[in-house]
């Protein structure tokens, strides 16, 4: 199977069983949702698509194989996290398990974050492998894979310091 096919294979599991957690939750009675949940979760899961589609845009190539992959992405998005799409996905998972207030779907976006953290690992394993010190010197420059909080202190930083 090709890149193109695994990704579609995999984008419609993640979805379907984001779906199958929020249903379950309708099922057996354990969603609580209600209007501040949906404005939440719809919010948070706006944004994420929002930050994946910034990851896109920045990096065409984010989805094709490591080997189609001929430069490190450094801009936008980028120079604040090195797993952009990775952390859209993440805020869109639980923005969708929020707004329909299911622990199941909980869950499985907790599962779901899980599993593309594991997959950014091992992906990182394979950029210092084929970009070696370009990609190192990236990862000391952008240091937060998903959260841009050492980026974000070191901002504050210079600004309060001088």
């Amino acid at each position: 199977m090709d890149m193109d096919k695994r990704v579609f294979a995999w984008q419609i599991v993640t979805w379907c069983s984001l779906s199958v957690g929020v249903l379950i939750g309708y099922v057996f009675s354990l969603n609580f949702a209600n209007v501040l949940c949906c404005v939440v979760g719809w919010a948070l899961f706006s944004l994420g698509m929002y930050v994946h589609y910034l990851s896109h845009k920045a990096h065409p190539k984010a989805h094709e194989d490591i080997d189609a992959i001929n430069y490190v992405a450094t801009e936008g998005i980028y120079s604040w996290v090195r797993h952009p799409g990775y952390l859209g996905l993440a805020l869109a998972f639980f923005g969708v398990a929020i707004a329909f207030g299911s622990v199941p779907a909980l869950i499985v976006a907790a599962s779901l974050t899980i599993s593309h953290y594991v997959q950014a690992v091992k992906e990182e394993d394979l950029l210092l492998r084929r970009f070696g010190d370009v990609y190192a010197k990236y990862m000391e420059k952008v240091p937060d894979r998903f959260v841009p909080i050492r980026k974000v202190i070191r901002a504050c930083g210079k600004t309060v310091g001088g």
